[in-house]
């Protein structure tokens, strides 16, 4: 007699809350696409009934992976409930020769006694205390300026500076330049592939104008697609085979891009080499790091006929073991996942990845319904939510300005507008704002969140 609550949606409407008795036979929420995706969070709970925020038993599933995933409820002829999770077992196989051995993913379980704010907070914790990397477990997250919403691909080096120059006046503690700095990435058909400054942009270079936001007293953040490749590129150029995709077929593109075949060792070395060298010759504080399309053509030029079915788990090793690297040689550095926003909001980014994007969607009412069905298993510590403009370039809605920094506060502060355009009078309402925020920050970001009002229902 359990209910089941989870977490499913799309881009810019990620995480909306589902719930639904669980009657005899088999139920299944799953992802196909590669990545553990938008549409299904990998991440359930059971209750009565009668389970409410504070009373009641509750039960919570996460997943500990980012690819593709199943997770399956059945109740049985005897009433029995039987759940497992794992790794999508559609187009999957993989043939384990003797003496190998195979890891699946783990599951991190819990139970509340006391309704689902009380499972909230245990997966909070354990999350902080044994999923995040030690070093960023409880340390303050800067207060940060991304460009992308003020310029899009559409800026200069003097465009940038200045832009820099008014953050840190309203009191912002980090600069970070969005998608358009590298190759010759003017639009989103070219340059995904090349991670060197382009010039024209930014005379400077990376390494110049992180010491001039340095100057400014502001740290340096940087945005990046290792994962893709447009076929307007110098290494699609160089390595057309390094790509997923059949080679007797004209590929789908998603955002005009492909995806590296990260199953490939030889591309794992390669990001390991260029990302290498952009972390160490300039002072990146932080980097973003985005992927921007789900998996289709589903093909590895680098993996025999009879074993394509090991692609996407392989190209999930192939990630972690990059991530893995770079973590390790730059600890210092903190990532923020982002994949189209919260395509791939999961456990096995944040172990790598002390932080996500949320989503792309920055509009604040949006905000109070995808930020509410994140907290069910996220803690506020991990979510990325920014002010934007108004009205919002996701849904065109006009909100106050008070509206936005009151969601927005509720996790990793950030501003995404063209702030240069300000009045006076919003410059000073951002100033108080970022004040009142850092005097209550570690509240904000670590304290325990308790939901008081659904907005689902109200």
């Amino acid at each position: 007699d359990y209910y089941l609550k989870t977490f499913d949606g799309a881009w810019i409407k990620e995480r909306q809350i589902n719930n639904q008795k669980i009657y005899p036979g088999i139920y299944k929420i799953d992802s196909k696409k590669g990545v553990s995706s938008a549409d299904h969070n990998p991440f359930i709970i059971l209750g009565k009934e009668f389970t409410d925020e504070n009373l009641g038993p509750a039960y919570g599933f996460s997943l500990i992976y980012s690819g593709g995933f199943e997770a399956l409820l059945e109740v049985n002829p005897v009433s029995i409930l039987r759940i497992q999770m794992g790794i999508n077992s559609f187009d999957f196989y993989w043939n384990l020769k003797s003496q190998e051995t195979f890891y699946t993913p783990e599951v991190l379980m819990s139970f509340s006694s006391s309704g689902f704010n009380r499972l909230s907070l245990n997966f909070h914790d354990l999350i902080n205390q044994y999923i995040i990397k030690p070093e960023f477990k409880d340390k303050k997250r800067p207060v940060l300026f991304n460009n992308w919403e003020a310029t899009m691909f559409s800026f200069s080096q003097r465009k940038l500076i200045k832009l820099a120059k008014k953050a840190k006046s309203l009191g912002m503690e980090m600069f970070v330049l969005d998608d358009g700095w590298f190759g010759e990435r003017n639009d989103d058909k070219a340059g995904l592939g090349d991670w060197y400054c382009n010039k024209k942009k930014i005379p400077l270079g990376i390494e110049g104008l992180a010491k001039k936001i340095n100057k400014l007293g502001l740290e340096f953040g940087i945005w990046v697609e290792p994962e893709m490749i447009n076929y307007n590129s110098k290494l699609y150029n160089e390595h057309p085979e390094w790509v997923i995709r059949h080679p007797n077929f004209k590929p789908s593109l998603g955002r005009n891009q492909l995806i590296l075949d990260l199953a490939n060792p030889e591309v794992v070395d390669y990001l390991d080499n260029v990302l290498s060298k952009l972390f160490s010759e300039a002072n990146i504080a932080y980097c973003k790091w985005d992927m921007n399309r789900n998996f289709s053509d589903i093909y590895s030029q680098n993996i025999t006929a009879e074993n394509q079915g090991k692609l996407l788990h392989l190209y999930m090793l192939g990630l972690y073991d990059l991530l893995n690297r770079l973590t390790n040689k730059f600890p210092h550095v903190l990532f923020e996942a982002c994949a189209s926003g919260g395509n791939r909001f999961d456990l096995g980014m944040l172990y790598y990845m002390p932080q996500i994007w949320t989503s792309d969607n920055t509009d604040a009412h949006s905000r109070f319904l995808i930020q509410y069905g994140t907290y069910y298993g996220y803690k506020q510590s991990v979510i990325g939510a920014h002010v934007s403009d108004s009205p919002s370039q996701q849904v065109l809605r006009k909100t106050p300005l008070e509206t936005r920094f009151n969601v927005s506060a509720f996790g990793l502060l950030g501003y995404e507008l063209d702030i240069t355009k300000l009045t006076k009078f919003e410059s000073e309402v951002i100033k108080k704002q970022i004040l009142y925020y850092k005097k209550h920050q570690e509240l904000l970001q670590f304290g325990d969140l308790y939901r008081l009002k659904n907005p689902f229902t109200t």
